[in-house]
């Protein structure tokens, strides 16, 4: 789960999964939470107007590969190509872009911490079993959500405490900052699933106190841009991860 914009959807989320009782492990030994159509209407094909839930399963399959496989070029393509393009042509606007670690940091403990205190958000983001055709993972979503959290706070620290500014990081900390970026870019593309099934089967995610109909569900554009500020997170954790 990419960290922009994620902290300010909870509670509409939280009262729904909360108002039906959870159900009981099933007898395959797969938690039946997340398959309860009743507190989790996503689940069922078109759920408020997904176009991809909607299609058969292989067809569903190739999209969701084709979403991966978009994110993944374009990150190669911007590490390799675009980032080393403008390293060249304007260097202090690279070594400029170092003031920013702390921040990415900062941004991802905010995000992990949302973890726990968004926790039924975070929850219903996560891709039932059988999802796209494919998805089988074993462990609950609660757990996911519980590790996921607990990797973005240590990882964010880390890159704030290899990155201090005015020269406080002492210099046997100094490899914190790459190793933490390289740390945070494995899970960023860990936590990609969740981001696309947002996109195939308009699950909530966290949402505010006051959420309305529109706000249960996020616009094209708005997937677009999502996957824009992941490709450029990875290109960022990366050129940090290499420096």
């Amino acid at each position: 789960m990419s960290p922009s914009g994620r902290a300010d959807r909870v509670n509409f989320v939280s009262q729904r999964l909360r108002s039906v009782p959870r159900a009981t492990a099933g007898s395959d030994g797969v938690d039946d939470d997340n398959n309860d159509d009743n507190a989790t209407p996503w689940v069922q094909p078109g759920y408020l107007g997904a176009v991809v839930s909607g299609l058969d399963e292989s067809a569903q399959t190739a999209v969701v590969l084709g979403v991966w496989a978009g994110i993944l070029l374009a990150t190669y393509e911007c590490c390799t190509v675009v980032g080393p393009a403008l390293e060249s042509l304007s260097p202090g606007l690279m070594a400029w872009s170092k003031t920013t670690w702390p921040v990415i940091g900062v941004t991802y403990v905010a995000a992990g911490v949302a973890h726990f205190t968004v926790h039924d958000g975070f929850v219903s983001m996560m891709p039932h079993q059988g999802a796209w055709g494919f998805w089988r993972l074993p462990g609950s979503p609660s757990f996911h959500v519980n590790w996921t959290g607990v990797a973005e706070i240590a990882g964010g620290l880390g890159l704030v405490l290899g990155s201090l500014p005015f020269g406080l990081t002492p210099d046997s900390l100094a490899w914190l900052s790459p190793a933490s970026a390289a740390a945070l870019f494995l899970l960023t593309v860990v936590v990609t699933p969740a981001n696309t099934y947002m996109f195939t089967h308009n699950s909530p995610g966290p949402l505010p106190p006051n959420a309305d109909e529109s706000m249960r569900t996020i616009p094209t554009l708005g997937h677009l841009a999502r996957g824009g500020l992941q490709v450029f997170l990875l290109s960022l954790l990366h050129g940090v991860a290499v420096r």
